[in-house]
């Protein structure tokens, strides 16, 4: 199994991959949604874990765009904000 880890935090980002990397999973790990757009460009995943404030592009735009593009791909979104978001459609994302 092949996960995506998309987190700006170092200690958080560390945490993550070593308890995939733990689990037996492959892991590749980005630091920003530009990273994150061109690993799902190029890469085949089985998971990916999302956080949402990210810089240079946010994790919420590229979880919209994953799912525009119709990618399927499984996103556990990872996240320290504190509300829940909605779109004003009233679908999910």
């Amino acid at each position: 199994m092949r996960a995506l880890v998309v987190e700006d935090d170092p200690m958080i980002g560390r945490a993550v991959v070593a308890g995939l990397n733990g689990s037996g999973y492959a892991v590749d790990w980005v630091r920003d949604g530009v990273e994150a757009e061109i690993a799902l460009a190029h890469g085949v995943y089985d998971v990916a874990l999302l956080d949402l404030g990210l810089p240079r592009r946010d994790g919420l735009e590229l979880l919209k765009a994953v799912r525009r593009a119709r990618n399927a791909l499984p996103i556990l979104v990872i996240t320290a904000r504190d509300s829940v978001c909605s779109n004003s459609g009233g679908a999910q994302t």
